[in-house]
């Protein structure tokens, strides 16, 4: 499990998880602080089978090699801006701005960038991975295969959202990916 942008005190807060914790335990704020403490205590990227890098958002002008990921202090309340705000927030451009966009402001989002097929790939390169797999965003069918290298190319960014019918209104499929013997399946 990884940490996605709704695990911090902010979207919590928002969100009103905090009024559901408190409501449940009797105002005992000491039962919120142990969520946001193992919240923080999250991984923010997982390397799967050295062939898949997956977070929560995406990716980051300020990533370069993994190793920089290792770097960041996930402690913390999550910034509105900068790296780690980057892996929880940012998402892929759509599939015809991928080709010619690298970065651009993720204004949806408010904060972070949409990002484009050149980083993934230099990211995907650098540190030969397959895909880059995330989450964040809802997809009809529970996933979605962005293949901007043309429609036989293997996905250089895959989504995954497992939440169905999300916020009882979108109607979508949940899904998740297994990766069994070098073999991924959608679910």
């Amino acid at each position: 499990m990884l940490r996605g942008n709704h695990e911090s005190r902010a979207m919590t807060e928002h969100f009103t998880f905090r009024d559901e914790v408190l409501k449940k335990y009797d105002g005992d704020d000491s039962v919120y602080e142990m969520f946001i403490e193992s919240f923080e205590s999250l991984p923010i990227a997982a390397d799967v089978n050295g062939d898949y890098l997956c977070m929560h958002g995406g990716i980051s002008p300020d990533l370069h090699i993994v190793a920089d990921i290792d770097k960041i202090d996930r402690f913390v309340e999550p910034p509105l801006k900068g790296f780690l705000c980057d892996l929880l927030w940012s998402d892929p451009c759509g599939d015809k701005e991928a080709r010619t966009t690298k970065f651009s402001k993720n204004v949806e989002r408010e904060c972070s960038y949409k990002f484009g097929l050149d980083p993934v790939k230099v990211i995907l390169k650098k540190n030969n991975y397959l895909s880059i797999i995330r989450a964040h965003q809802v997809q009809i069918d529970g996933y979605k295969m962005h293949r901007w290298g043309g429609k036989e190319a293997f996905p250089s960014v895959i989504t995954v959202f497992s939440a169905p019918n999300y916020c009882q209104s979108y109607k979508n499929k949940g899904a998740v990916i297994l990766i069994e013997n070098d073999k991924m399946n959608i679910k």
